[in-house]
């Protein structure tokens, strides 16, 4: 049962991990050939919501040097809360609601994680792949910098 964030973080690690994501403080990343592709769980300051994100770095233009960038740096970023239904979310990342009984948030998140994110972030691994995502995922284009329009001859 989930009941701080050590928990919390330990439940996305022992689904991440295994797949070949390498945590680093409260961000999981994949290195691929092209990508580095992430997946972000961060407290928030107003209360015990964790705000999670994923997307990826463009290896081809990404310009620092750092091996696990601040995700907040990224190319390309999306939300759970983009795939799947926004209350469910909102509830099962935020670790001061109550309303979980034996075991439901940690299977909702594990669900969520699963079904939605891993999908998502292997549909955008690769540079051929963002491309494909684009028309799959609703709104994604508004969530690419304009470095990654360009590299990938996105039009607005």
């Amino acid at each position: 049962m989930i009941i701080n964030q050590k928990d919390f973080y330990k439940l996305i690690d022992s689904i991440l991990s295994p797949l070949g994501f390498i945590k680093k403080k409260e961000t999981w990343y994949l290195h691929t050939d092209d990508c580095i592709c992430f997946f972000a769980a961060a407290k928030s300051p107003y209360g015990g919501y964790y705000g999670h994100v994923m997307g990826c770095f463009l290896k081809e233009i990404y310009e620092g040097e750092d091996e696990f960038p601040k995700y907040y740096k990224y190319n390309l970023i999306y939300s759970i809360s983009d795939l799947a239904q926004k209350d469910l979310v909102k509830k099962a990342f935020d670790l001061e609601n109550n309303e979980f009984v034996k075991g439901e948030r940690e299977t909702i998140i594990e669900d969520l994680i699963v079904n939605y994110a891993l999908p998502f972030l292997n549909s955008i691994k690769t540079k051929s792949g963002i491309k494909i995502a684009i028309n799959e995922y609703t709104g994604l284009k508004y969530g690419m910098d304009l470095k990654i329009k360009n590299a990938l001859s996105i039009e607005d």
